[in-house]
């Protein structure tokens, strides 16, 4: 467990600490919240038509209407979650859920879980990148008030070619260009979309370029459907190591040599049987990715790098039927998963390389039961049971509770009036170290396990409603990157958490062309045992306040919303015993976007952070190791449908 002790790493030698900076730039490109992001879709397996329980749901034509440039933005506009760049640069703004009940130095976690209505076709351990779903291809995007989000995509529409054009310039040398194209005609389903994208930064020495394709395609015959998808992105990144760890002499802007390097490639392919109310379905993946990282220093180069490849095959069985009053829906489904990753790093003292393998095997099993009736209750369970074998070598300590892990889930809906509904949530999931770099070397970490509770309730209907969610969440063997040494540091497992938490939302229209929403979060995070117990945990806001007023009078040809987000001071990181005097500043920030329709063209200018408030992205320590999120950024963006 992570204790103060622990966490100390001044006396490590020279080409030690080096190692952990470099390795610590690979393992988390970005100070992350923990949630749980699943992408799943109609085209690949078997994929769930209902909506999970107790969760906000965004359609795809309301995301596309928002005007949002990518999925991640759309999320920060529609349900209110926090957008921050990674501190590295070295993605897109990544997705935090900055009140959801989770502490901000754990890494962003797509592990299996056994959600009985979240349950996707294909499972996979990686960070999911939601800025890359083309908008296009979205069905719909559910947000869970513990974080969790699943996005679901959608077919073709039938008919011929058709797809956009964008375009985007802003400040501080942004550019972004996209197209994407879809066809459905004759049993036939192809779509693709192609990104480009640079940002040089507000950041002295930092720039980011990136590549992105995902494409698939699908045929219907008379009693199934089969296809196969790909997608890869290619990230380059100049992002120079903190003044004085490498280098003494050079400054940030004249180290080009500082170079950060990611890329990912996944292929799948499927094919689905119906027999009458009986669907058989197989799907097998497969996942490379790969990361470099280089600094120059007064000494020599300092460079490291991995390699990771996963093969899966997930065969799917699924039943529709009848129980007394209600209609059921079952599924049982098999997951095989093999993954291997090598890790190096070469420094002037020295040259390392590891490897390591692991293997699963998965069974799951969901069932949903929906009653109808002007009541329409609704009840879901799902359960899963996951092996993992790994090489004896790389067994953590108490291997056995990490090698069989189980997941369930529980959820109940009811509606008490037309407006008025009420749900119940319970469920156990689990996540499995696939990092392992941790101050012990590349042993993996012991599973993090999750409890959460959740009931909440719904009055109201598409012109006016609020909602309230109250939530209980226990963590062990939390999973986190510590950085209490600026970027030096280790994966670690956290002392056992508990997080409480309520969620109020609101919405309604003011007359035909205004309609304004928000939502409050306030979240007690705290330590649940020895020898922290009750204390706060460091870097998780108590409270966030959002709010967004939207403009949008008949017609169509314009629009306009304007929003503002305010997050509570919170204490700074590696602050285990409140020596800490100080406090991260609250903030707000406002941004707004104006869209202009003709025809097919959609013409928009968007601004964020309009009032320059320097406000912390990140600071894991006590008034030090603090990055600041960007400055007043002003774009403009062309669209093209066709």
């Amino acid at each position: 467990m992570f204790k103060p002790s622990a966490m100390t790493f001044a006396t490590a030698r020279p080409r030690l600490a080096a190692r952990a900076v470099l390795l610590a730039v690979l393992a988390v490109p970005g100070v992350a919240l923990a949630q749980q992001v699943l992408v799943t879709g109609a085209r690949n397996g078997l994929a769930q038509a209902n909506t999970s329980i107790g969760v906000r749901v965004f359609s795809g034509d309301e995301i596309r209407q928002s005007g949002a440039a990518d999925l991640v933005e759309a999320l920060r506009k529609l349900a209110g979650i926090d957008v921050r760049r990674a501190p590295q640069s070295s993605q897109r703004p990544d997705l935090r859920v900055a009140a959801a009940a989770y502490s901000v130095s754990t890494k962003v976690n797509a592990a299996p879980a056994a959600s009985s209505a979240s349950l996707p076709a294909n499972v996979e351990q990686a960070n999911a990148q939601l800025s890359l779903i083309p908008l296009e291809n979205v069905e719909r995007v559910e947000v869970s008030s513990s974080g969790a989000v699943k996005v679901v995509t959608r077919q073709p529409s039938a008919g011929a070619t058709h797809g956009s054009l964008f375009t985007e310039a802003g400040e501080f040398d942004q550019r972004d260009s996209r197209v994407s194209l879809a066809r459905n005609r004759d049993g036939l389903s192809l779509d693709g979309a192609l990104e480009e994208q640079r940002n040089g930064n507000y950041r002295d020495g930092s720039d980011f370029r990136q590549h992105s394709f995902s494409g698939g395609a699908e045929w219907k015959v008379q009693h199934g459907r089969f296809g196969f998808s790909a997608d890869s992105v290619d990230q380059d990144t100049r992002y120079p190591a903190p003044p004085g760890l490498f280098s003494s002499i050079a400054p940030l802007d004249r180290r080009p040599d500082d170079l950060y390097a990611y890329g990912v490639k996944r292929a799948s392919a499927f094919v689905q049987r119906y027999i009458g109310n009986i669907d058989l379905g197989l799907e097998v993946s497969q996942r490379e990715k790969t990361a470099s990282t280089s600094y120059v220093g007064d000494n020599g180069g300092y460079v490291s790098a991995y390699d990771s490849r996963q093969w899966q095959l997930s065969p799917r069985l699924r039943h529709y039927g009848k129980w007394g009053g209600a209609t059921t829906d079952t599924e049982l489904g098999i997951d095989l998963m093999q993954w291997q990753r090598r890790t190096g790093s070469e420094t002037p003292e020295e040259a390392e390389q590891v490897v390591r393998r692991q293997h699963s095997r998965a069974v799951l099993l969901r069932e949903e039961l929906a009653f109808g009736g002007p009541h329409a209750p609704r009840l879901l369970f799902g359960l899963r049971h996951e092996q993992y074998r790994l090489d004896p070598a790389d067994l953590p300590a108490g291997g056995s509770d990490w090698e069989n892990q189980n997941a369930w889930d529980l959820q109940a809906s009811y509606d008490y009036t037309p407006l008025l509904s009420i749900y119940v949530k319970a469920a156990r999931s689990y996540r499995i170290d696939d990092d392992g770099y941790t101050s012990a070397g590349y042993r993996p970490l012991a599973g993090q396990l999750r409890q959460e509770r959740e009931v909440g309730a719904t009055w109201g209907n598409a012109a006016r409603s609020i909602s309230l969610r109250l939530f209980s969440e226990h963590l062990r063997n939390e999973i986190i990157f510590d950085q209490s040494l600026g970027q030096q540091g280790y994966a670690g497992n956290l002392e056992p958490t508990r997080r409480d938490g309520l969620v109020i939302e609101a919405g309604m229209n003011l007359n035909r062309d205004w309609r304004i929403g928000g939502q409050a979060q306030q979240v007690n995070a705290s330590f649940d045992d020895y020898p922290y117990h009750g204390q706060d945990i460091a870097l998780v806001p108590k409270t966030l306040l959002s709010a967004r007023v939207y403009w949008a009078p008949p017609g169509g040809a314009s629009s306009a919303d304007m929003g503002v987000q305010w997050l509570r001071a919170l204490r700074y990181g590696n602050d285990f015993d409140h020596s800490c005097l100080a406090q991260v500043p609250a903030f707000a920030t406002l941004d707004g976007r104006y869209t202009r329709k003709m025809g097919a063209w959609e013409l928009a200018l968007s601004g964020s952070n309009l009032t320059n408030r320097r406000h912390y992205g990140d600071a894991p320590a006590c008034r030090s190791s603090i990055y600041q999120n960007d400055a007043r950024q002003l774009r403009v963006s062309l669209r093209y449908r066709f």
